[in-house]
């Protein structure tokens, strides 16, 4: 098998597999944070909110060629700013900008170090279904393609999904599940080669409120992985599990905490998610 995939190719591979904030996959849309599960909640119209977000991942594995062993690293820092305004009680539009720092080694050797504005993000979230303490919503997005896609900042193209999201409340659990579909797009030949393109994400997700300002948060999920024929992240399908928290000193700011696992190869290993949401 061979491990030397194209340097624009590989950057751009190891982006979309790494970076759960920019396209989330088997989605585009943004959750709450830390969750990649989204729940129905809108803004309200007229207001606002800016949340400010940070992950870091690390996937680690050796595969090998005949010739020996190969390991790779992959440390994708991302950034982000999502501003969200609500249009309508139930309707919000969203912008995402992102700055990405996408660091690849093998055998501690960097083979790809790259760093600046990654594509971006535009989506709609209409909750469409309200009754008593269950709610419904659709969220399409697109995914700008804002980001040099040669230096595996972007994919060059623009890429568009949709998410089908329920929530429901009891007492203080809020319980939150999704299903989601992405159809990514490429400039580059050789990443569109080496990527699927109809990607899907199952997943549901928990809040429990321990007191007034505090939650702890957890999510299962399985999803595509966009990885096609990739040694060093192997399988059809990743699968993922959150553990985190969500500390909301006033009802308009939340603070929040999370680490997500794959639970198995097709997964990345690794996530640390920070994040903080201001609300005006």
């Amino acid at each position: 098998m061979n491990l030397k995939i194209k340097r624009g190719a590989r950057a751009v591979l190891s982006l979309v597999l790494t970076s759960s904030f920019l396209l989330p996959p088997s989605s585009l849309v943004w959750a709450a944070h830390p969750f990649i599960t989204d729940d129905s909640g809108t803004q309200g119209a007229g207001n606002w909110q800016l949340e400010l977000q940070g992950q870091r991942n690390r996937h680690s594995h050796s595969a090998n060629d005949g010739t020996g062993p190969v390991n790779q690293e992959r440390k994708p820092t991302l950034l982000t700013g999502v501003l969200t305004y609500g249009l309508l009680e139930n309707l919000d539009i969203a912008l995402g900008l992102n700055h990405l720092r996408n660091r690849v080694t093998e055998n501690g050797i960097v083979t790809d170090d790259a760093s600046g504005i990654s594509d971006s993000s535009l989506e709609l979230k209409w909750r469409f279904y309200e009754k008593d303490d269950f709610s419904l919503a659709l969220k399409p997005a697109l995914s700008l393609p804002t980001g040099d896609e040669n230096r595996g900042l972007g994919t060059g193209r623009a890429s568009w999904g949709v998410a089908f999201i329920a929530t429901a409340e009891s007492g203080p659990w809020t319980f939150l599940g999704n299903v989601a579909y992405t159809r990514l797009r490429f400039k580059l030949d050789q990443a569109a080669a080496e990527t699927r393109k109809d990607l899907w994400r199952l997943s549901g997700g928990a809040t429990y409120s321990i007191v007034e300002n505090i939650k702890l948060v957890g999510e299962l999920g399985v999803r595509t992985n966009e990885g096609r024929n990739d040694p060093f992240q192997p399988g059809n399908y990743g699968q993922f599990a959150m553990l985190g928290a969500i500390y909301s000193p006033t009802k308009k700011i939340d603070f929040d905490i999370g680490l997500r696992k794959g639970l198995n190869r097709a997964e990345t290993d690794m996530a640390f998610l920070v994040g903080a949401a201001f609300r005006w």
